[in-house]
């Protein structure tokens, strides 16, 4: 078989005029959640090994703030400048793909207090693969990824938020993302 038509089989393959499945869908977005866990796990893990007098905690915490800062701009624009709540806040950073592979569930959603638990976690389902033990992942997430969803609510002057529970503690809870109105 020539180049040309190897190329041109192998894009065929790919069924790219074809409809996705709900169940290809879940398993592209959870792959590349997973992707982009295991690829700041790398980078985290390189520092610590070629520059041990840098804190990589802190530069991948840093790094992940600035992450969720620029995230929640871009929530901010859907917004067009109106005022962002606790409403707001919550539904401008639910997505289909989220709402599928961290299997979402709002609880409370009002003014003053919006609540979405994430009863799965792909960040954890990938650093329990790369073999992390329970006290690494919920630093991992606690103290570094985690920290991107703390910035996604920092440009939004009238909320809060916070995790009471998450799913990297291990205590068998989900992670309960709580944006409530600031007093």
């Amino acid at each position: 078989m020539d180049e040309k038509n190897a190329i041109a089989e192998f894009v065929e393959s790919l069924k790219l005029e074809e409809n996705i499945s709900p169940e290809d869908f879940y398993r592209a977005i959870l792959s590349a959640y997973q992707d982009r866990t295991r690829q700041v796990y790398f980078i985290w893990r390189k520092l610590k090994e070629l520059y041990p007098e840098v804190d990589a905690d802190r530069v991948i915490g840093e790094g992940s703030w600035d992450f969720g800062v620029y995230q929640g701009e871009q929530v901010k624009k859907k917004y067009d400048g109106k005022e962002i709540g606790p409403v707001e806040a919550l539904l401008g950073q639910t997505s289909k793909g989220g709402w599928l592979v961290f299997k979402q569930e709002i609880t409370s959603l009002n003014d003053d207090k919006a609540v979405k638990v994430f009863h799965q976690c792909p960040h954890v389902l990938a650093l329990e693969d790369l073999g992390l033990d329970a006290k690494q992942i919920k630093s991992f997430c606690r103290d570094m990824l985690g920290r991107c969803d703390y910035g996604i609510c920092a440009p939004f002057d009238q909320v809060d938020i916070d995790f009471p529970t998450t799913v990297a503690d291990g205590e068998g809870h989900g992670c309960a993302m709580t944006i409530t109105k600031k007093k």
